[in-house]
């Protein structure tokens, strides 16, 4: 252990003072919510990747934000020692969309001990089974439409992404119960995804309940619908657990939750069931559909990617072989591009300092909060020329560390289900493109900022295809 970084530094290490970003809180935290792309490049222009400011009123007033690749790579190495923890109390602000007991919020020791359950399924084998499922609901879900026909990308993309994350957790999509939860996970979605629910999620004076066609009253039904479906399901699958034994348990991650015990023998309640499901479906949906209608986005908007990416593809000797088709290089390229310029979520999960700490050359106080920009990351110059710039190729010349590329956080709250989404994104877009020429309608082919979904980032305009033609 770097006992320099640990202890204070080294007799020839300059410390720097990190420096404070001189906008008033209150106008830091409403920049923060509605214009949260412009706030962030605001704090980075005249200094060099570490700033303190106060941007959220849920966390302690000692908070910093971090773009330094070299301060990056340092609280990741020293993530959950003696001088960094990740508390999951300073996740609390997402309580109200995953609950109280969801992995995410978890103590530092519980949440190693869920993660280390949960991880498994997203990877190996089992990542490799749901490959023909994935193949599958692509080929699908254009199905309905004819040459000719215009189609919302995100809306097709998250019916995709749900059905894939429904069959790892509950081991499958059909029937009326997976519709009613569908439907109602993507009411709940839809209000705290708009401009106004947004502010919802920050204020919540505005989620009070004030009858059923307000936007609290709204979300209080919605979620009422899936804790009752969920509820329901985990009691059934409660019940067909206790007569399986370890040969023939099921696969999934309900079944999974359900049969795991702690040392004392214990196991989860339902309440710490509903929970970590409503986390791994809200999660393992929405922020993947969202990727790929950049993707689309992207790939259409530029003729030599699309090319590219074409003939990649046509090169495959069997096209219907995921993992070749997850190996491709050129399409990896193009899946970590949209990943880096248009980064799901804005900021890794807060680290608090224990103890006085030395990082990159800057000097960290006890009770600070520290935070890694994804978006300003991912926008530093010297890490990726012309950053605004969609240029896959940077990523066909280059391996970026896991303190240099974000997209999925990094450190021990990394998201547990990247390799699924990666996977997914890839497999989907292989399958779409294969099969359809698109072109994007006259309304989408402009320039697409992202605007704030809840606490995510999404596109500001609907992106809408045409299908040109079905490919033999």
């Amino acid at each position: 252990m770097n006992q320099s970084v640990i202890e204070g530094h080294s007799q020839s290490e300059e410390i720097n003072k990190i420096p404070t970003l001189s906008i008033a809180p209150h106008w830091q935290m409403l920049e923060a919510i509605l214009k949260p792309i412009a706030y962030y490049r605001r704090c980075f222009t005249h200094n060099s990747g570490v700033i303190r400011v106060k941007m959220s009123p849920t966390l302690p007033p000692q908070q910093v934000l971090i773009s330094d690749p070299s301060v990056i790579k340092d609280l990741i190495n020293e993530d959950g020692g003696r001088c960094i923890s990740a508390p999951g109390q300073l996740n609390g602000l997402l309580s109200q969309v995953v609950g109280q007991h969801s992995i995410i919020l978890l103590a530092p020791a519980i949440h190693r001990q869920r993660r280390k359950l949960l991880t498994p399924p997203f990877h190996g084998e089992r990542l490799k089974a749901y490959g023909q499922l994935i193949s599958a609901l692509a080929e699908q879900t254009l199905k309905d439409l004819k040459d000719g026909d215009a189609f919302d990308a995100r809306e097709r993309m998250q019916g995709i992404t749900m059905r894939v994350i429904l069959t790892a957790v509950f081991g499958l999509y059909e029937g009326e119960t997976f519709r009613r939860i569908e439907h109602s996970l993507a009411s709940s979605i839809s209000i705290r995804s708009g401009p106004f629910g947004s502010l919802l999620l920050f204020f919540p004076f505005l989620r009070k309940n004030l009858g059923p066609w307000s936007p609290g009253g709204r979300i209080k039904a919605a979620d009422a619908t899936i804790r009752r479906l969920l509820l329901a399901e985990i009691a059934s699958r409660r019940r067909a657990v206790a007569q399986c034994n370890e040969e023939n348990m099921p696969a999934d991650i309900l079944s999974l939750l359900l049969s795991c015990r702690d040392e004392h023998g214990q196991g989860l309640n339902d309440d710490e069931l509903h929970d970590e499901l409503l986390t791994l479906l809200f999660a393992g949906h929405e922020t993947t559909a969202t990727a790929l209608t950049w993707a689309l986005y992207w790939i259409h908007r530029n003729p030599l990617v699309l090319e590219r990416s074409m003939d990649e593809l046509n090169g495959l000797a069997d096209r219907s072989d995921p993992e070749a088709i997850a190996k491709l290089p050129y399409l990896s390229a193009v899946v970590n591009e949209v990943l880096r310029i248009h980064p799901v979520a804005m900021l890794t999960f807060p680290r608090r300092i224990e103890a006085p700490i030395t990082l990159g050359g800057y000097s960290f106080h006890s009770g600070d909060v520290v935070m890694a920009c994804i978006q300003a990351v991912h926008e530093r110059s010297d890490l990726y020329p012309n950053p605004r710039t969609f240029d896959p190729d940077r990523f066909m010349n280059r391996t970026y560390g896991p303190h240099e590329f974000l997209a999925f956080g990094g450190g021990s709250r990394r998201c547990i289900g990247a390799a699924l989404a990666l996977y997914e994104m890839k497999l989907i877009l292989s399958k779409l493109l294969l099969n359809n020429q698109f072109k994007l309608t006259l309304s989408s082919d402009r320039t697409n900022k992202p605007r704030r979904r809840g606490f995510t980032l999404g596109p500001s305009i609907p992106v809408r295809l045409k299908i040109v033609s079905r490919r033999p």
